[in-house]
């Protein structure tokens, strides 16, 4: 709407100094609409360069996510630019679960994004997405033209997993999966596992002689996946 009244003005301004006969007051109410153009200038750049009339409105959501290979408790993230500082971030949600892509987080220097571990089944993102808006219905008709609306500010994000997960790069995930398929890698790790197993199981029954077969086995199941953590942690290692 501003941007119609400053072809208005203008053009009303022009009429009045040029067509009136009554100079006097032809200039007279030429200056008013050369005013009310000005104004309307100043108006509409207040809006386009310091957000006149608009306010900051904060959204938060949480949403639960997946990994982007089944069977693995892993967040990938992509390194952008020359310093890595900057990371996108690469997951599926229980609604992208079988889509062809994957989701991302947004490629913007005002995203932030950041990776708590903690006790928790579920992984999940909480996501707060701060943009400008119109403060009442009166600034969006009067700037309804400039579409600058919801505009972007900044967005932060905070993936919250397990201390299971693993964090990293795509290219260290397609060299973690190389590693895995190793032959020498795979005998290496059953042979050492089966110690560590055979090391937790032995401290166990000689605390309590009285485990049961239903106890051994859940002594069994945890030192394989604490084993596993931490082979898997010192190959990532051995990447970087």
């Amino acid at each position: 709407m501003i941007q119609i009244s400053i072809l208005v003005f203008a053009a009303l301004a022009y009429y009045f100094a040029v067509f009136l006969k009554n100079k006097r007051v032809g200039y007279s109410l030429t200056t008013i609409f050369i005013v009310l153009f000005v104004a309307s200038i100043g108006l509409l750049v207040g809006n386009e360069y310091s957000h006149f009339g608009m306010e900051k409105v904060t959204n938060e959501k949480t949403f639960q996510i997946q990994t982007v290979k089944k069977g693995s408790n892993l967040l990938l993230y992509k390194p952008l630019g020359t310093s890595g500082k900057e990371k996108v971030y690469i997951y599926r949600t229980p609604a992208t679960e079988n889509a062809k892509k994957p989701d991302t987080t947004k490629a913007d220097v005002n995203v932030t994004n950041k990776v708590q571990r903690g006790d928790s089944d579920i992984a999940k993102v909480d996501q707060k997405t701060t943009r400008w808006e119109y403060k009442n219905d009166f600034y969006a008709f009067l700037f309804n033209l400039s579409n600058n609306n919801n505009e972007f500010i900044k967005q932060t994000n905070t993936f919250k997993v397990g201390n299971d997960w693993l964090v990293l790069t795509t290219n260290q995930a397609s060299q973690l999966a190389k590693k895995m398929k190793d032959k020498n890698v795979q005998a290496q790790m059953k042979q050492e596992g089966e110690a560590f197993v055979k090391k937790a199981v032995a401290q166990e029954m000689q605390a309590n002689p009285s485990l049961t077969n239903v106890q051994q086995q859940q002594i069994i199941k945890k030192a394989q996946a604490q084993y596993k953590a931490q082979a898997t942690k010192e190959i990532i290692a051995s990447l970087k």
